[in-house]
């Protein structure tokens, strides 16, 4: 499934996609400030409470 969140600050991609990856988050970008990414349903959550500690995203 596709996720799309507003970034908070801005961030290297790379990292981004380093703290997605033990969730199974692949083909992230960052298009007009928004972080978008695939990511199997059941660790969305996982993955966006990652980001949320990390200050990426609210």
């Amino acid at each position: 499934m596709k996720v799309v969140y507003d970034l908070k600050i801005p961030a290297e991609l790379k990292a981004i996609k380093e703290l997605l990856k033990p969730y199974g988050g692949r083909c992230a970008k960052i298009v007009d400030g928004k972080l978008e990414y695939q990511i199997k349903e059941e660790k969305e959550q996982e993955a966006l409470q990652a980001l949320k500690e990390k200050g990426l995203v609210d």
